[in-house]
């Protein structure tokens, strides 16, 4: 299991579930948008609350006397997409969405008539 320092306190990662994703879209992380970067602080936070176990207004404190602390909120993002592609359960829904794709993609190339 990973970790992640989050303004001077060392945290364990939890794998992260089907739960865990209905918290990011709650926090304001859809699922099609888990690695948007111009969601950084958004995800940031919302990956804060879940580690934690916090509401998001903690979170976003956390973050902030993280970076006054000197910290860098790349290092959060940085566990965040290490828990994402270390999940099960993410690792799965992205080949689900991939065979689907490709699915569309040969529809698409050979529609019949």
């Amino acid at each position: 299991m990973s970790t992640v320092k989050i303004n001077n306190k060392t945290y364990e990662v939890p794998e992260l579930t089907f739960t865990h994703s209905k918290q990011f879209e709650k926090y304001g992380v859809p699922l099609m948008r888990m690695f948007d970067l111009n969601l950084l602080f958004t995800i940031v936070s919302a990956f804060i609350a879940v580690v934690v176990g916090c509401d998001i207004d903690t979170a976003d404190y956390l973050a902030e006397q993280h970076i006054l602390g000197g910290g860098n909120i790349e290092d959060i993002y940085d566990a965040y997409t290490k828990a994402m592609s270390e999940s099960l359960f993410f690792k799965k829904l992205l080949e689900n969405q991939e065979k689907k794709a490709k699915a569309k993609k040969t529809e698409n190339e050979n529609p019949t008539e």
